[in-house]
């Protein structure tokens, strides 16, 4: 329940500024390629999508809430969904003008469900790299790599192409 008040509460700073004079605000989306890796062989991925939204206090800080589909990754017939929130908080170098790099570290609110052999949630750390190129002072292109430390499974991870729009 606390996890939850926690989750509303970064949604609520994210969103408000957006009412707001300031320019921090921006929305994204997103698609790619999600790994998941559960052991003993098992090994698949999927397409990926992502929403988000998210606010940059400064040109070098900024927190970040997005929606993850992890797809369906198949094998051996096993077929897993999986989908969550991501709460990140992200630090970034400005480079030049048009390029920039960033880091971000965070928690997965995740649900999974494994066709005809039930289902799981948790929340787990979470962290990411990227890079984005500024086209325009609104319009970016991001490319990351996400990692996901969850429960019970060797790897999991989401590489993935964003666009981005400032306000």
């Amino acid at each position: 329940m606390k996890l939850m008040h926690v989750a509303l509460a970064a949604i609520a700073l994210v969103a408000s500024p957006a009412f707001a004079a300031d320019d921090g605000f921006y929305v994204e989306g997103g698609i790619g390629y999600y790994q998941l890796d559960i052991g003993g062989g098992w090994d698949a991925g999927d397409t990926a999508y992502k929403l988000g939204a998210g606010y940059n206090f400064m040109k070098y800080f900024g927190v970040e809430v997005e929606w993850i589909d992890g797809g369906s990754p198949e094998d051996y017939g096993l077929a897993v969904d999986i989908n969550g929130w991501n709460f990140s908080a992200i630090g970034r170098w400005p480079v030049s003008e048009k390029f920039e790099v960033f880091g971000k570290l965070g928690a997965l609110m995740w649900d999974a469900n494994a066709r005809g052999f039930g289902s799981d949630n948790g929340t787990d750390f979470s962290w990411g790299v990227g890079a984005g190129w500024n086209f325009t002072d609104h319009f970016t292109v991001n490319a990351e790599y996400q990692g996901f430390e969850i429960a019970d499974t060797d790897s999991s991870s989401l590489w993935i192409a964003s666009a981005v729009w400032r306000f």
